[in-house]
């Protein structure tokens, strides 16, 4: 989210805050421009130490409370401290409710994420490493949700295509440019749409090994922190799932391909035991073009978030629509050659 239209009262919110964690007088609130799904501040106290504030709106289909309560289970109970759990509040909570959103509080880590900084090659084997152990940890919540094979972005997609075909977007450029991309690909959309239906029904089928999965472990959510320690952030898609669903996050960064073999044989030489199934990876890729298509297209074509803003969502669709199957069919065809 690159820009503060939240319309959070920041003077109220940092009295909630304060009222809420015990960490004393905040002295100072700044908004950071980074995430996609929510609102992020950088708080100091008078204390002078320092945290971080996500605030997202409330959503009725992510059960963010057993999320983030498995989460800090994953860094307290389970002790993997490449995990950023949130603060708990004065009453034990990980998250709490401030004007319809929901307020998680972190520890502030001194570092950068690797996608700012653009090293992705030099710390692939130390990813597949981390995530490897992640992987393998037995935890035992049967509140996460569980992979079903859903393509829970079908509904708003096939609401924005009528949307694009029926209203009237002239007064605005990005609009007017995202609803004529719409009904230009409409055909290849819903193409895309009755794969993962058939993709549904195929692997429901059968009998794949779930374990723990971040969900969105992209180069933007790992930081890297003091002496090169990684730390994995924003674990709001946590869920039980073939591990495909983490792996395929590092086949590609911005459409260029990543040394996956490198990465995939220090994972598998961490974790032995796994089976990488190409088809799996394959479904995982789709559902996440067809994820950023149903989101940065309701940004535009529904809600109004003023001009920079959707040239920001604009910028961002860019790379799912129209969607990229020969690049995905290439990310697969370098799984399959090297299993």
């Amino acid at each position: 989210m690159k820009f503060d239209n939240s319309g959070l009262n920041l003077e109220f919110f940092s009295q909630f805050i304060e009222e809420n964690y015990q960490i004393g007088r905040i002295s100072s609130i700044r908004f950071i421009p980074k995430g996609e799904d929510g609102y992020c501040y950088s708080i100091k106290t008078d204390r002078n130490n320092h945290y971080f504030v996500k605030a997202q709106k409330s959503n009725e289909h992510l059960d963010l409370f057993n999320s983030l309560r498995a989460v800090s289970d994953l860094r307290y109970k389970y002790k993997k401290d490449y995990v950023v759990a949130p603060i708990q509040t004065s009453q034990q909570k990980s998250i709490v409710t401030f004007d319809n959103m929901w307020i998680s509080l972190y520890p502030f880590i001194q570092g950068t994420s690797l996608y700012e900084t653009s090293e992705f090659t030099s710390h692939l084997e130390q990813i597949a490493k981390t995530l490897a152990d992640f992987h393998n940890v037995s935890i035992h919540n049967n509140q996460l949700p569980k992979e079903t094979f859903q393509n829970p972005f079908e509904k708003k997609i096939l609401y924005l295509l009528n949307v694009a075909e029926k209203q009237d977007f002239s007064s605005n450029l990005c609009k007017r440019k995202t609803a004529s991309l719409f009904i230009k690909e409409r055909k290849d959309i819903e193409t895309a749409l009755e794969k993962m239906r058939t993709g549904q029904k195929k692997f429901s089928q059968r009998q794949f090994k779930q374990t723990i999965t971040h969900g969105d472990p992209n180069f933007s959510n790992i930081l890297r922190g003091p002496n090169e320690k990684l730390y994995f952030i924003d674990w709001g898609e946590i869920a039980f799932a073939p591990v495909e669903r983490d792996l395929m996050f590092f086949l590609e960064v911005d459409g260029k391909p990543l040394d996956f073999e490198q990465f995939i044989s220090t994972y598998l030489n961490n974790r032995p035991d796994t089976i990488i199934h190409p088809e799996i990876v394959e479904f995982y890729l789709y559902r996440w073009c067809l994820q950023e298509i149903a989101d940065y297209g309701y940004r535009l074509l529904v809600e109004n978030n003023g001009v920079e803003e959707d040239e920001h969502s604009w910028k961002e669709l860019q790379p799912y629509l129209p969607i990229p199957h020969l690049t995905m069919h290439d990310r697969i065809k370098n799984i399959v050659n090297f299993l």
